[in-house]
């Protein structure tokens, strides 16, 4: 039978893993909207003072955050599952999902200002410090024969 030039690489162990992964982000989807429609009910109606405002958008925006960084993920990682055709390919594109993952995380910190919140920067530079310890292990994983 002619193979097309496909082997049999898969990136899922079962097949509806992938399915999962798409409702995952499709909840976070949710979650995000849900989040922007709740802020923006909010500030329309304008029953918080300015302290409670602040606390409550930089609240929000922390959500969203998360929001958008999880449907980055779950999405990176369909489409790496999709499309990778082989081990090597599938750790490439860990690499640089992980590194994109690293970067937008990075540019939410300097937009949510994480560190003047002791509980913030210590998540924040958790998941920065994963993202980055992830992309190298898939890079090294990638370099291996």
């Amino acid at each position: 039978m002619l193979n097309q030039g496909y082997s049999d690489f898969t990136y899922w162990k079962h097949s509806w893993h992938k399915w999962g992964i798409v409702v995952a982000a499709i909840l976070q989807l949710l979650a995000l909207w849900m989040n922007i429609r709740e802020y923006s009910n909010i500030s329309r109606i304008g029953i918080l003072s300015t302290a409670e405002w602040t606390s409550y958008a930089s609240q929000k925006y922390w959500q969203c955050a998360i929001n958008i960084v999880l449907i980055i993920c779950f999405l990176g990682t369909f489409l790496i599952g999709a499309f990778a055709r082989s081990r090597k390919g599938a750790r490439l594109g860990e690499v640089f999902l992980l590194l994109l993952l690293a970067f937008a995380w990075g540019m939410a910190g300097f937009v949510l200002h994480p560190l003047s919140s002791s509980g913030k920067g210590l998540f924040w530079t958790l998941i920065l410090l994963i993202a980055f310890g992830g992309a190298a292990h898939a890079f090294l994983q990638y370099r291996k024969k």
